[in-house]
């Protein structure tokens, strides 16, 4: 059984494992026995309801993609400049 992640640096090792915990297929990604353990993000979907609580994750998952990809173009075009 693979521990619960516990600190940031913790889903990278649990990417890492044998068990692939994370497995990047062509259009899709499966998580197995995913734990969330950030206070803010646990917060917010404590708040929302049950039932829309797996869009909620896909949506802030998708906002922060969005927010990663446009800092790495910032940082890009800085480091060309």
């Amino acid at each position: 059984m693979t521990q619960a992640p516990s600190g940031p640096g913790d889903l990278e090792l649990l990417a890492a494992n044998s068990t692939c915990a994370v497995q990047v297929l062509d259009r899709t990604m499966r998580i197995r026995d995913l734990s969330i353990a950030e206070p803010t993000v646990v917060a917010y979907l404590r708040n929302i309801a049950p039932e829309k609580q797996a869009i909620a994750l896909l949506h802030i998952l998708n906002v922060g993609m969005t927010e990663l990809v446009a800092r790495r173009e910032r940082f890009q075009l800085h480091r060309a400049s």
